[in-house]
């Protein structure tokens, strides 16, 4: 079962969203769960939790939480195979430098060695804190240096959908390489924030899922 956490304070629950609509579309069984479901819960007893999960055949546990929770829920057993990382660094305001730095740094040590981390390249901030990690990232946003943006900024949405732009190769988690291109998502649903899909197409694209081949399109 594939560990996943969305951290921020506004794009977590559209970009959880739109993640488990394009999961579900391919068939596959998604959980997800807000932090506050997890307060009080012990290693002991979050590892029989995600036990329980996985005799489900859960495919994917996508767990939503913010910066400010992490000292509250957050235990050595919690393991993330990716972290989706939605919030740009101005909006962590109510911490200071100190603060924001520390939990920024305690919620990526509870990635796994091999983890990926999908980020807003946007934000300059961000990308500060982030130097010298060694984790893989993937980036995306609306700039050159992103991974994932839109292949046209100014006609990037559309009624039915939602054309991104996969700018250089990067590998799946199954070892494939996936070459530039660019794709189109459809969508069946109300307003949805442009940086939102592009994290979550990110994640589909590191997951080896094709978004131009998708059974049915993900509604919201």
């Amino acid at each position: 079962m594939l560990i996943a956490g969305i951290l921020g304070s506004e794009g977590k629950l559209q970009t959880a969203a739109i993640i488990s609509s394009i999961l579900s579309s391919k068939g596959e069984k998604v959980s997800v769960l807000d932090s506050a479901t997890l307060l009080g819960m012990d290693g002991s007893r979050l590892k029989s939790y995600i036990s329980e999960l996985e005799k489900n055949n859960i495919d994917l546990l996508l767990l939503k939480t913010e910066l400010s929770d992490i000292d509250n829920f957050l235990s050595d057993d919690v393991k993330f195979d990716i972290l989706i990382y939605t919030d740009k660094a101005e909006d962590s305001v109510i911490m200071d430098n100190d603060e924001y730095s520390r939990k920024f740094g305690q919620i990526f040590s509870r990635m796994n060695d091999r983890g990926i981390a999908i980020v807003n390249v946007d934000d300059s901030e961000l990308i500060k804190l982030l130097q010298g990690m060694k984790y893989r990232f993937i980036t995306y946003g609306f700039n050159t240096k992103a991974s994932v943006t839109t292949s046209s900024i100014g006609d990037s949405v559309y009624k039915d959908g939602f054309i991104c732009c996969l700018q250089r190769s990067v590998s799946a988690r199954d070892g494939r390489v996936i070459e530039p291109q660019e794709y189109k998502l459809h969508l069946d649903g109300s307003e949805l924030d442009s940086h939102n899909l592009l994290a979550a197409a990110s994640f589909a694209i590191v997951n080896g899922i094709d978004l131009n081949n998708l059974n049915e399109n993900p509604t919201m």
